[in-house]
């Protein structure tokens, strides 16, 4: 099973241990939160919510825009990946990240072979059962 860790959430709030390109075999991304920008995916090293200035702390619920346009807009994106990253980033703020990252173990363990599931396909990577 793939490692969910606290340091796989991005400070938008997406998850990047459920991203498809932290969990295939080849040309994995580490996260975004890597000190190795040079091994992101092309999408994620030129994010600007990433690199954003205007952060004044690790997430972006800190920061005193919160939810910027910018935010909003990746969150109705995400919504077809069964993500909310507003949700994300609420339940971050209030119960901590590393409870966030518990609740995401159970939530996204494929219930047929308990692999880690990717939020970008509706099938498990490992055994194929449609979720």
């Amino acid at each position: 099973m793939t490692h969910l860790s606290p340091l796989l959430i991005a400070p938008c709030g997406i998850n990047c241990g459920l991203c498809i390109g932290y969990l295939r075999e080849k040309n994995r991304c580490p996260g975004c939160r890597t000190d190795d920008a040079a091994r992101l995916n092309a999408y994620c090293a030129r994010c600007r919510i990433r690199q954003c200035e205007d952060r004044t702390g690790e997430y972006c619920y800190e920061c005193a825009g919160y939810p910027c346009t910018r935010l909003k807009h990746l969150d109705r994106r995400y919504t077809k990946y069964r993500t909310s990253v507003l949700d994300n980033l609420r339940e971050i703020r209030e119960q901590g990240v590393t409870e966030f990252v518990e609740q995401e173990k159970v939530r996204w363990r494929c219930p047929q072979c308990g692999n880690i599931l990717s939020m970008h396909r509706d099938r498990c990577l490992h055994c194929g059962r449609a979720w």
